[in-house]
């Protein structure tokens, strides 16, 4: 989020949408730890029968950031960008035209037919995990262990190879290079 000059507190969304599980499925059919439906996907991430960047947690996020850039453009509001994470662009706009851009009113007046509970209470949901991890100790006397960022390199290949001509080509077994690519289908 700091590459795409966003605010860096919006990398905290999975935990709303999959408690970080890179591989959760919603009843919805949204999918990874950013819990995007295949449409929306198919605006900001790659899909394709061998690649599916929902599953990768990097590749999605850029797509994340991509996403929620487009949503602050159109919608003009943090708060309004992120529920229309969970409700869509198209819908916030709806309600932000009918009752304006306080979020407020639109949670409590909007009757849209899928602005159910989720979206409701998505930005809620987000201030409440923003002020918790802004206040670790109160909640968390003993600590919590943060894992470090993932580092990873990104190869292109300019041509076809097998996954096992991969994998011997970097010195790892098919698992390992599967695990390392976790958006291969």
């Amino acid at each position: 989020f700091r590459e795409a000059a966003l605010p860096g507190d919006l990398a905290l969304l999975p935990h709303i949408e999959s408690s970080f599980v890179n591989h959760a499925h919603s009843s919805a059919g949204a999918v990874g730890m950013w819990q995007f439906m295949r449409a929306t996907a198919r605006q900001c991430l790659h899909l394709s029968r061998a690649v599916d960047e929902r599953y990768d947690p990097v590749f999605a996020a850029r797509g994340a950031a991509r996403y929620l850039a487009h949503a602050y453009d159109v919608l003009g509001d943090w708060g309004l960008a992120i529920t229309a994470y969970n409700h869509g662009i198209a819908g916030m706009a709806r309600a932000k035209a009918q009752f304006g851009p306080d979020l407020s009113r639109i949670v409590r007046y909007y009757d849209g037919s899928a602005f159910g509970f989720a979206s409701r209470n998505f930005y809620a949901e987000f201030l409440a995990v923003r002020s918790i991890l802004q206040n670790l100790p109160a909640y968390f006397p003993e600590g919590v262990f943060i894992e470090p960022p993932l580092r990873r390199d990104l190869v292109r290949l300019t041509g076809p190879l097998t996954v096992s001509q991969l994998a011997a080509l970097h010195g790892v077994d098919r698992d390992t290079l599967a695990e390392l690519n976790p958006a291969w289908t």
